[in-house]
């Protein structure tokens, strides 16, 4: 089952494959996240997760460090549900 992901504020919706990170399908779709190293180190690719439900890996994630909660990598989550993102700042989105 695929899940849609939608980009605050404004920004264009995309799907997501089952088990793929949220990066990966954006970038798939021609919609340019912003991102670094796409491990989950440089924290680049950080958005806030206002509604929905993700896979994530668990632990201490260093690059999440002192954000708000609700913060995760891109490049690390998968949805598990419809997604409402949010980009910091909204120019970061390139599509």
């Amino acid at each position: 089952m695929n899940f849609n992901i939608q980009i605050l504020p404004a920004g264009p919706s995309f799907e997501s494959d089952p088990g793929e990170t949220l990066l990966k399908a954006a970038l798939r779709q021609g919609i340019d996240l912003p991102n670094g190293c796409r491990s989950g180190y440089c924290g680049a690719c950080a958005i806030t997760l206002k509604s929905g439900v993700i896979d994530s890996p668990s632990g201490e994630i260093e690059a999440l460090h002192g954000r708000p909660a609700g913060t995760c990598l891109t490049c690390q989550a998968v949805a598990r549900s419809n997604l409402i993102i949010e980009l910091t700042p909204p120019s970061a989105l390139r599509f």
